[in-house]
């Protein structure tokens, strides 16, 4: 594989080409997919392809790179590969469900609806390929960290330790906000108009954008510890902070939910992001999330 990258021009004797190469291959498949969509009632295919996107660069970073050498790298080989197979099966399953109920993600639907005229080339630039950008920006600790580290012989270090564990939390709070939510919405007759506000979601609304922010902010402590160079790519989990925190993620969530008086006690005795716990003001309910979904970037946010 290596000799017809190179007869396409990527240099795959260093780790620079390499990248480059996951990055255009990343662009390539949503452009595929973008394609593909222009054929179908809406583009939400791409939900299927979103938590996988993540981890098969990583592979390609890790079997062109012959990162085999190096346990760094075979370390954040496994932790992408978690949380990019789970992000996927979970994205994927919901596509399989709205396109056999709805013919498509309802989202996905409204913006054919917002960008028409023209939706043909506006779901290119507007859509679609904001998502490359985002998966590679947000990807990079660990395509890079992989690459990096392809070479090193050290075994991981107290630094790989720390985030190994700090991933770990952050998997265990996406993966049993995922199940939990769709167990809460499997039980509509009862549930209906109410928040889900047990388990995981006892104190934070977005325990799902907690745990996603935390795997990366993981995953990135230990490229860096494969080798410090890699210290750039911090600005994958600051971009997917920033935008799960106050860009979109919970900011937007809670200023479309605020409207509700619901909600808004809600809002009151639970904190936005972190999964701690707060003060109760005196008048604030139970409630829950009642039919929230992933957002058309993948970063699931949470709406109806």
């Amino acid at each position: 594989m290596n000799s017809f990258l190179e007869t396409l021009g990527f240099d795959t004797g260093s780790p620079a080409g390499i990248f480059v190469f996951c990055c255009v291959f990343t662009f390539v498949v949503v452009t595929v997919i973008w394609l593909i969509g222009l054929f179908q009632p809406t583009h939400s295919m791409m939900d299927a392809w979103y938590g996988f996107a993540y981890a098969v660069p990583a592979w390609f970073a890790f079997y062109l790179g012959t990162g085999a050498h190096s346990q760094v790298a075979a370390l954040l080989l496994l932790m992408v590969t978690l949380h990019g197979g789970r992000l996927g099966y979970y994205l994927c399953a919901r596509w399989r469900r709205f396109t056999k109920t709805l013919g498509g993600d309802p989202r996905y639907i409204g913006f054919a609806e917002q960008f028409s005229p023209g939706y043909w080339w506006k779901s290119f630039f507007r859509v679609m390929e904001p998502q490359a950008v985002l998966i590679v920006v947000a990807g990079c600790p660990a395509v890079w960290g992989i690459l990096a580290a392809r070479d090193s012989t050290e075994q991981p270090g107290p630094l790989s330790a720390l985030g190994f564990l700090v991933f770990g939390v952050g998997l265990y709070f996406e993966t049993a906000a995922d199940a939990q939510l769709q167990a809460f919405l499997a039980d509509k007759p009862h549930n209906r108009g109410r928040y889900l506000n047990t388990g995981v979601w006892t104190h934070s609304r977005h325990p799902n954008y907690f745990g996603t922010t935390t795997v990366w902010w993981g995953i990135w402590l230990v490229a860096v510890d494969g080798d410090t160079s890699a210290w750039w790519t911090v600005i994958g989990p600051v971009v997917n902070t920033l935008l799960l925190t106050v860009i979109a993620g919970a900011r937007f969530q809670d200023s479309i939910m605020g409207t509700r008086p619901e909600y808004r006690k809600l809002m009151a005795r639970t904190r936005a992001f972190l999964p701690l716990p707060v003060s109760a003001p005196t008048g604030a309910v139970t409630g829950g999330q009642d039919a929230n979904e992933p957002d058309p970037a993948g970063e699931r946010l949470r709406r109806e």
